[in-house]
């Protein structure tokens, strides 16, 4: 019994001290001009579905929830946005060449045709997330019209 106790005081005493590592989770920043909702590729009832689904991990502009702020699952968000952002960041959409523009779109219609986005670690926390079979396909429908204004 006393061992127990003595295990679970340095699990404590390991907790708080990992609180004060940095996270590295990355700033928001205010949207602007290079934001693909500035753009004329985008519609409203996608881009809201892109900001639910998709800009917590994708864009400059991040709900953070409440734990957001505890290590170590602080450290799981950094690095989800980090590794997010480094693939697409809908706050830098008009910082891509027309090219990558287009290799974007299909890449976000593969993705989300899959189910391999938005990423099931962030459905568990995120169920207004979740996309259904509707969801899917209006996105994938935009992404053919929006690569094919790009090509115009």
């Amino acid at each position: 019994m006393k061992k127990s106790r003595i295990a679970l005081l340095v699990l404590i005493i390991l907790f708080i001290i990992i609180q004060f590592i940095p996270s590295g989770i990355p700033e928001n920043k205010a949207e602007d001009e290079n934001s693909i909702s500035n753009s004329n590729l985008i519609t409203g009832p996608v881009l809201d579905q892109l900001r639910t689904s998709c800009f917590d991990c994708h864009s400059n502009q991040v709900n953070f929830p409440w734990y957001a702020k505890i290590a170590p699952s602080s450290w799981l968000l950094a690095d989800h946005i980090k590794e997010g952002r480094g693939h697409l960041n809908f706050s830098e959409w008009e910082n891509y060449s027309k090219r990558e523009k287009t290799g974007l779109l299909e890449d976000i219609r593969d993705e989300v045709e899959s189910g391999k986005m938005p990423l099931k670690s962030y459905l568990l926390m995120h169920r207004n997330a979740r996309l259904n079979p509707d969801k899917i396909s209006s996105l994938s429908r935009w992404t053919a019209e929006a690569a094919e204004k790009i090509m115009e």
